[in-house]
């Protein structure tokens, strides 16, 4: 965090912080069921960079998305499993992703993104990108 100790540095972190937080809020109420909400692009974004766990920027608009008031409930907890990431999804997530997965009523890429992230071995597989690649560009 040695570059955030610039004050130009925290002005830019605020600004970008603060056109996220816009996007996602502006996003958010246009997102259909079959267009992936701003949080749902910005994740898949992260999990198509996948190696192991998320970078610490990923970590990093992971937990904005947390806080963000226009997050689903869906979306916070898709990003709160992605932060705990390590390797694969963490035992206590799982039934939580599951109840994702199985919920008809969510939108598709929410049950597509948990689905990876439940199955994830170290990085999303060829077929995962695809359809993380599909989720990424859906505007």
């Amino acid at each position: 965090m040695k570059a955030l100790k610039t004050p130009a540095s925290r002005a830019l972190a605020t600004f970008l912080a603060g056109l996220f937080f816009a996007t996602l809020a502006a996003s958010s109420v246009q997102a259909g069921m079959d267009q992936p909400s701003a949080a749902l692009q910005q994740m898949a974004t992260i999990m198509h960079r996948l190696k192991h766990f998320p970078s610490p920027q990923g970590k990093q608009a992971l937990q904005a998305i947390i806080a963000a008031p226009a997050s689903s409930a869906n979306e916070r907890l898709l990003a709160s499993a992605m932060m705990k990431l390590q390797h694969k999804a963490a035992a206590d997530d799982k039934p939580r992703l599951r109840r994702i997965m199985d919920d008809a009523d969510a939108p598709a890429a929410e049950r597509e993104l948990a689905a990876i992230i439940y199955h994830l071995d170290h990085r999303p597989s060829s077929a995962d990108k695809q359809k993380l690649q599909g989720m990424m560009q859906a505007r």
